[in-house]
């Protein structure tokens, strides 16, 4: 399979593997998450992440030949929480988090930008659109996410909203929560795990305000602006 970050079909920008031969990918003409899926089989290979649910019975959305490779684009699976995407999945491709991670984080910034904190960021309260974007809803924070000066009695402010979304992406990574007594060291490694880190920092002045997380995960998008904050395309549809 074509590596990740690459472009095919001068249209789908690869995220990270999927398993059984598919890989997540952006539309970057429609702006939706898609999977890609050789047409013929390569040999199999150790899997990052198992496929998506719909992965091998979604609509085929195109058709796209490259490097004398031909792709099937599939629609990618209706909307769930991301505590639904783990549970079946256990991880997700880096690529797909830093793109997740950057659209929560413009959410977020906008809600901190008018004094509204949230104080429940976890995977339960994270939910992937059918189009593939992540949104936030309101509720109660399971403990395991939230900061450790929350857990020690004191208030909940800004940085804790940032500890928040460290620790839910690094579930999304990681497969289980960062803290067990201590910070799990992650067995992920790159940019997506070092700016997840930076978000989980144990001192909350050290960490980055919700925009400045906004920026440091948007920049990891290859080939795209760090568009988080546009409007989806009006239309889904598989075209």
């Amino acid at each position: 399979m074509t590596r990740e970050g690459t472009l095919i079909g001068d249209r789908y920008r690869l995220l990270g593997r999927a398993g059984h031969g598919t890989v997540h990918a952006r539309d970057e003409r429609l702006d939706r998450i898609v999977a890609v899926k050789p047409l013929f089989d390569e040999p199999p290979t150790a899997p990052a992440i198992p496929a998506p649910r719909a992965a091998t019975s979604a609509a085929i959305c195109d058709v796209v030949d490259e490097d004398s490779t031909t792709y099937l684009v599939l629609e990618y699976p209706g909307a769930r929480t991301l505590t639904e995407l783990l549970e079946e999945h256990g991880t997700l491709a880096p690529g797909l988090v830093a793109r997740f991670g950057a659209q929560l984080a413009a959410a977020l910034a906008a809600a901190h930008d008018e004094g509204v904190l949230h104080g429940a960021v976890d995977p339960d309260h994270v939910v992937i659109s059918t189009a593939g974007h992540a949104g936030i809803v309101a509720g109660s924070g399971a403990r395991a996410y939230l900061a450790p000066e929350v857990l020690d009695g004191g208030f909940p402010d800004f940085p804790s909203d940032v500890f928040s979304l460290g620790a839910t992406l690094y579930a999304a990574l990681e497969g289980h929560p960062p803290y067990d007594g201590g910070l799990i060291n992650p067995r992920t490694e790159g940019p997506v795990t070092d700016a997840m880190l930076r978000l989980l920092h144990p001192y909350p002045t050290a960490r980055p305000t919700m925009a400045a997380a906004e920026e440091l995960l948007s920049v990891l998008l290859s080939g795209t602006d760090g568009g988080a904050k546009r409007a989806g395309a009006g239309d889904y549809r598989c075209v």
